[in-house]
């Protein structure tokens, strides 16, 4: 219900109108008047041009807004607790698994941090790799050119092709084998990480509250 407080020009309007007595006592005496009562004064008297200038002689009351604290239910107090412990799990995880300090912006956060010793020696293992592959295929194919000559007596022509066949085979191979290492590899880096690590806070310490 909407108030608006009678003020002194209000009270005048209302002593100086053609209003019923009985009515100009009522509202008279009271410090809000309601807004029905205000348009009804309106209607009866038209004290005013408008009844938005009969409006503008008073105040519009705000009723005011009182809170109320209501007490925490057990069930509040134990998600709150809960939630304090998961933070601390969590910050201690960020304690013990650090981060790199500066991350870049196409970062993907979900893969696995490889700091640059790490990514040095993987670089070298590949390059070894690389240069044991070759020297396979260089022997091999070194020893079926000089295998054709001298046992078979082939032509250069049929020489170069069986160089060339056996030794892309082993080049083949050779990649094989070591993409299968690769994703055995990659397997178990997955599947060591599925395993997920149980902790838990047994008790802790307000180191504020100590000193």
């Amino acid at each position: 219900m909407t108030l608006f407080q009678v003020t002194e020009e209000l009270k005048q309007l209302l002593s100086s109108s053609d209003y019923p007595d009985a009515k100009k006592v009522s509202l008279a005496s009271k410090d809000t008047i309601t807004h029905a009562q205000l348009v009804d004064f309106y209607q009866e008297c038209h004290p005013t041009p408008s009844l938005l200038g009969l409006i503008r002689k008073s105040k519009l009351v705000i009723p005011r807004y009182e809170t109320s604290e209501r007490p925490k239910t057990k069930e509040f107090v134990r998600q709150m607790e809960r939630l304090r412990v998961e933070a601390r799990e969590q910050e201690y995880k960020r304690l013990v698994n650090k981060t790199p300090e500066f991350g870049t912006l196409y970062e993907n956060t979900d893969q696995e941090y490889i700091s640059p010793a790490k990514a040095h020696k993987e670089l070298k293992n590949q390059l070894t790799t690389i240069v044991n592959i070759g020297v396979s295929v260089g022997s091999v194919s070194y020893a079926i050119w000089y295998w054709t000559g001298s046992s078979w007596g082939l032509k250069e022509s049929y020489r170069a092709l069986l160089t060339i066949f056996f030794g892309l085979l082993i080049l083949v191979a050779e990649v094989v084998v070591y993409m299968g290492y690769i994703n055995k590899i990659e397997e178990a880096k997955a599947k060591e990480h599925s395993k997920r690590e149980v902790k838990k806070v047994l008790r802790s310490f307000d180191l504020n509250k100590q000193n």
